[in-house]
């Protein structure tokens, strides 16, 4: 409702909400009745209700702001035989859509308390002095709650947007801090006597608000809103597809398993679409009966991934280890090194071991050390990242660090993750001797390797990330980062034997229609130093032949490849695949699996 010029939002019967959202609007966006988030309430609580009914997860932010809000009055009088002084401020930090505001919406019902929202557009007026006088009325408006006996909540949305820093906000949002930053105050001396008025306020960026309203007195409690785990996911979508007729052959466990990095909003928005996509099917086949099957779930899937990582992660093409011809023994290194710590973290931590951080891969160029890590990050379903040297090399001083800082702190939200770095030399090469770089200044490429080292020195506090990279100069790489505890494997991948070579041609040609005189072995035993690269592009070539021979050709033929064969040489040479070896086999620091 509107009162004075300001939004009040009292505490309402609201629908379960998991995270974030109204479940309603799951069933085709037709909100449920009684929910119109701003109005219509009933002045009191459901008997008995507990916040825990609408929210999955983020158990400690729940309780923090339960001990907030319904403890002074609740315990009272031991907080007087004590002399105990409850927190007046609680800061809720953490990414988008993870439910910091159901968290106070579920609270403040639970309480049967007096619910005052202010955001952003309320605050920021046209005319001077208008903001101000907006926090002036929403303060005297919880003091009026407060006196009749009933907890207020003062509940500031995105705060960071209303008192940035100061070196980056304007006069008008001076003005703005110094009024909240007096009216928290006086809400601290007023203690006494109205015990009932909470401040909370949420940010999706802790580090960009005002440091003035982050010490004691203001916001002395801060809690951070984390992203779900799978467990939590899966009580998120049980809450969502409570009023959802589910198929039998659903497994809700599976999809929570699938959707690393998903907050509350993005399962809400996965399980509208699935919703959408059963609708739009049964119209489709004149179905009488709407049930969501696992086909739904799994396209929802497609359509809606991780909005906190969007932008951050990379697609990456379905890549399974047997579309990888060869090199057995090293895909079976990389499964237990990548995989296995992901699927089977439990029996890691019950027998005590700590898994790899990372992962060098070395060898000649065009040997699939990059499928590989996309083969790894796909059989272990986990948040796949990816930066290269050209992306982290910026002309303005800092970014590539930034950049690098951003996508291992995403990475560590969307746990399990895998970050791989592609031309891994660029980015961290050899430091210059003791005499330093005749300029006399830090690189762009020693700042960038100080960072990785930081970075990855982190990752002993963050599970379920572990670090790829592929390279084709392992001796140009820092010597710092070759040691364990960084790069604790380091995988030499050599060009495919004759086997190796025979599997990938039979790969590659899986969707050709070859000629009954095409021997695959004789083909293989042909093409000595040829990388997989190398034989992706001859089996091309191969087809081509065929088309430039007759535009209606229905297969290809021996002599295609024959034709291919003479026109392409191998990228490789005996002696560039020596010196790999040799390297690989003498250099202590490029430890051969």
């Amino acid at each position: 409702m509107t009162k004075g010029g300001k939004q009040v939002f009292e505490s309402t019967r609201h629908e379960p909400r998991a995270f974030s959202g109204r479940r309603g609007e799951l069933m085709m966006g037709m909100p449920n009745k009684g929910d119109g988030g701003s109005g219509g309430s009933d002045g009191k609580a459901a008997s008995g209700w507990r916040a825990e009914e609408d929210i999955a997860g983020n158990r400690s932010a729940l309780q923090a702001l339960r001990e907030l809000v319904t403890y002074p009055s609740l315990y009272a009088r031991e907080s007087r035989l004590l002399g105990l002084k409850w927190p007046r401020g609680l800061l809720l930090h953490g990414p988008p859509g993870t439910g910091k505001t159901s968290l106070v919406r579920a609270i403040v019902r639970e309480c049967n308390a007096h619910l005052i929202m202010i955001y952003p557009y309320s605050v920021h007026k046209a005319h001077v002095g208008e903001g101000e006088k907006f926090l002036r009325e929403a303060f005297a408006e919880a003091y009026s709650q407060a006196s009749r006996g009933k907890p207020a909540v003062i509940f500031i949305d995105e705060i960071d947007a209303i008192c940035p820093c100061r070196n980056n906000r304007r006069e008008n949002e001076a003005r703005i801090v110094g009024q909240l930053l007096t009216l928290m105050d006086g809400n601290k001396n007023s203690s006494k006597m109205l015990p009932h008025i909470v401040v909370v306020a949420s940010t999706n960026r802790v580090n960009d608000i005002d440091p003035a309203l982050r010490r004691g007195g203001r916001f002395e409690s801060e809690v951070e809103v984390t992203v779900p785990t799978v467990e939590e996911r899966l009580q998120i979508l049980k809450l969502y597809a409570k009023n959802l007729h589910l198929d039998e052959k659903v497994d809700l466990q599976i999809i929570a398993a699938s959707c690393n990095g998903y907050v509350g909003a993005d399962l809400e928005a996965l399980s509208r679409e699935a919703a959408k996509l059963a609708y739009r099917r049964m119209v489709d086949r004149d179905e009488k009966v709407l049930k969501l099957l696992m086909e739904d779930w799994e396209s929802a899937r497609s359509k809606t991934g991780p909005s906190m990582t969007r932008g951050a992660t990379k697609e990456i093409s379905i890549v399974s280890w047997d579309d990888i011809g060869g090199l057995k023994d090293l895909k079976k290194e990389l499964q237990k090194a990548v995989e296995w710590p992901i699927k089977h973290a439990a029996g890691f931590e019950r027998l005590g071991i700590t898994p790899v951080r990372g992962v060098l891969l070395h060898g000649p160029p065009g040997c699939s050390k990059t499928t590989l890590a996309k083969a790894a990050a796909h059989a272990s379903q986990a948040s796949f990242f990816s930066l290269s040297g050209a992306e982290l090399y910026s002309k303005f001083v800092g970014e590539g660090e930034a950049l690098l800082r951003r996508t291992f702190q995403k990475a560590r939200l969307a746990s399990p993750s895998i970050i791989f770095f592609d031309e891994a030399d660029a980015i961290a090469p050899k430091r210059a001797g003791p005499g330093g770089n005749s300029s006399g200044s830090i690189t762009v490429g020693e700042r960038l390797l100080s960072t990785l080292l930081t970075e990855m020195d982190g990752l002993e506090l963050a599970a379920g990330i572990i670090v790829l990279a592929a390279t084709n100069r392992p001796n140009a790489i820092d010597a710092a980062l070759m040691r364990p505890g960084r790069f604790d494997k380091v995988l030499y991948v050599p060009p495919p034997d004759m086997e190796g070579r025979y599997e990938i041609l039979r790969i590659k040609t899986r969707k050709m229609k070859l000629g009954d005189d095409v021997d695959l072995w004789k083909v293989a035993e042909c093409t000595e130093l040829f990388t997989g690269a190398d034989l992706e592009g001859l089996c091309r070539e191969a087809g081509m032949t065929a088309l430039r021979e007759d535009l209606a050709a229905s297969s290809v033929h021996n002599k295609h490849f024959q034709a291919a064969r003479s026109s392409l040489r191998p990228s490789l040479t005996k002696a560039v695949v020596d010196e790999y070896f040799n390297a690989a086999i003498n250099d202590p620091s490029t430890r051969k699996h």
